[in-house]
């Protein structure tokens, strides 16, 4: 599944499209239905990127975004740059989808973006955000990963813990996947330090263990000379994980995108 949004690259609004064979054709685009139109989201518009949870053939949790639109305001902040997200299921292979609840909604103060999410247990949901500091109040840019819990099905959310910190520059969404052991992964660049990393998490995303270090030799000659990461995260049948993200080395200092092979630690 591939999720479009407003302004993003090219991208043409709130649509997406699905492929059945890992990538080489691609069906639609298709819309949201009145999936807009919702109470909730009155006078925003989408800023979703790519998440989904599958539970059937016919039923789909979407992980989406969205923010006011340019020109109003919330207290001290712009709200054209206060992400939030907010969980829509479909029940009819995507034909229409409902509005189910906010992870994080206008009330809270920080940006809110780029879920990551994971299935526990049948009712047991979890999902890593990227966050931003925006208030104009506090001046500190700060940047960082949150995680939030669903015990019903993705109903009601409430958060648990915060992840990492992720630099100043916008930071870094995350990469968050379940491993074989049980244990949590997640992915993440800290704009700042100029790093790559991993965290581990035993007891559901509740606390996050030390870092791992996967990369450290960023160098870019593009505009925004930190700008990085964006990371997705697999689990291969033999048990390494793969990080797929885009870098800058000395040997090829424009952005490219690769992809690092590493084990979690023991």
């Amino acid at each position: 599944m591939r999720i479009e949004s407003n302004g993003y690259q090219g991208n043409c609004g709130h649509q997406w499209f699905c492929s059945l064979d890992k990538g080489a054709s691609w069906r639609g685009p298709f819309t949201f239905g009145n999936l807009s139109d919702h109470p909730e989201l009155a006078d925003t518009e989408f800023t979703s990127r790519t998440a989904y949870l599958v539970s059937s053939s016919r039923e789909c949790l979407v992980f989406l975004s969205v923010r006011k639109k340019a020109g109003e305001k919330l207290g001290e902040m712009q709200l054209s740059a206060t992400d939030k997200v907010f969980l829509a299921r479909t029940t009819d292979a995507g034909k229409s989808f409902e509005f189910v609840s906010w992870i994080v909604s206008f009330k809270d103060p920080y940006r809110a973006v780029m879920p990551a999410p994971v299935r526990i247990s049948r009712d047991k949901l979890l999902a890593a955000i990227r966050r931003r500091n925006l208030r104009k109040d506090i001046h500190d840019d700060a940047c960082w990963i949150d995680c939030y819990e669903s015990m019903d099905n993705g109903q009601n959310w409430a958060f648990i813990s915060r992840v990492c910190e992720t630099g100043i520059g916008n930071g870094n969404p995350p990469a968050m996947i379940r491993l074989a052991d049980g244990r949590l992964g997640c992915v993440y660049a800290d704009r700042s330090r100029l790093l790559l990393l991993a965290k581990y998490s035993k007891d559901e995303g509740k606390t996050w263990g030390e870092e791992q270090v996967l990369r450290e030799d960023f160098r870019s000659r593009n505009g925004d000379r930190v700008d990085s990461g964006y990371p997705r995260l697999f689990q291969r049948p033999d048990g390494k994980l793969v990080t797929v993200y885009f870098w800058c080395t000395p040997e090829r200092p424009e952005s490219h995108i690769e992809a690092t092979i590493f084990s979690a630690p023991v």
